[in-house]
């Protein structure tokens, strides 16, 4: 069989080109934030960035294939880009889908905000002030990076696979995936984001369990958000309030506190 037969080649190219853009443009913020830790590994910067670049494109590659092939099975799907390149334009719902992603994304960031400046502030330094502190225009461009390969990765890729694994297990009458098992599928691939998200920060001293379980809680509160928008709504309308939080976050109220 052709897979291109299996595979629309325009998603496909126009997830992967808009992915990679963000990567790149996320660089100069991901060394401002690393500061003099990017060279301490012994290997040049150049070549650092480059090695990362390149797993990141396997996983990208990964992340979209899964989710085109998988999300057809289990009706997870790119409403915006399908209707746009069958030629009917935008969906009929593209601006009430557009209008919750930013106040669900808006909610979101200022949420991780304010629990990170008067919860988690009480047992360790604030994050967000370090996490803000690069320039804005880098700031800007990392919301990007953030909002589309999040949730290619996340979203598209891991939260298609486990739902595709409960429709295997128990589907509906109408061949669909069950609402529990949506549900299961959303909140681990939250829990799992929340606990790598521990391991990846590098801090002086042990944050302590209130702070690890409140990492957790609100990576749950919001890949619920982003989850339920993408089973909903469509990878386009959780990229969107993605971007949405990453941009109150870091750069709305990053710059006013």
């Amino acid at each position: 069989m052709d897979a291109r037969n299996i595979v629309d080649q325009k998603i496909f190219w126009s997830l992967f080109l808009m992915a990679e853009l963000s990567a790149i443009a996320s660089v100069p913020y991901g060394v401002s934030i690393s500061g003099d830790a990017i060279y301490e590994y012994g290997i040049s910067p150049p070549m650092i960035l480059a090695t990362q670049f390149a797993r990141g494109t396997i996983l990208l590659i990964l992340s979209i294939l899964t989710g085109i092939v998988l999300g057809k099975k289990v009706g997870l799907k790119t409403p915006v880009l399908e209707s746009l390149f069958e030629g009917k334009g935008l969906p009929a719902d593209f601006y009430q889908s557009l209008k919750l992603s930013f106040i669900l994304g808006a909610f979101a960031g200022t949420l991780i905000f304010a629990t990170d400046r008067f919860v988690f502030s009480m047992f360790i330094e604030p994050l967000t002030p370090l996490l803000s502190s690069p320039p804005l225009w880098q700031r800007f461009f990392y919301s990007f990076y953030a909002g589309i390969i999040e949730e290619i990765v996340l979203r598209f890729f891991l939260l298609t696979l486990l739902v595709w694994i409960t429709w295997k297990i128990k589907r509906t009458p109408e061949d669909r995936p069950t609402d529990m098992g949506v549900w299961l599928s959303i909140l681990l691939v939250s829990v799992l984001y929340g606990i790598g998200y521990i391991s990846s920060l590098s801090l002086p001293t042990d944050p302590g369990l209130i702070v690890d379980l409140g990492i957790v809680s609100l990576g749950m509160v919001t890949g619920t958000i982003f989850g339920w928008l993408y089973w909903k709504k469509g990878l386009e309308a959780s990229i969107i309030a993605n971007f949405t939080a990453s941009l109150t976050l870091f750069v709305i109220l990053g710059s006013l506190f």
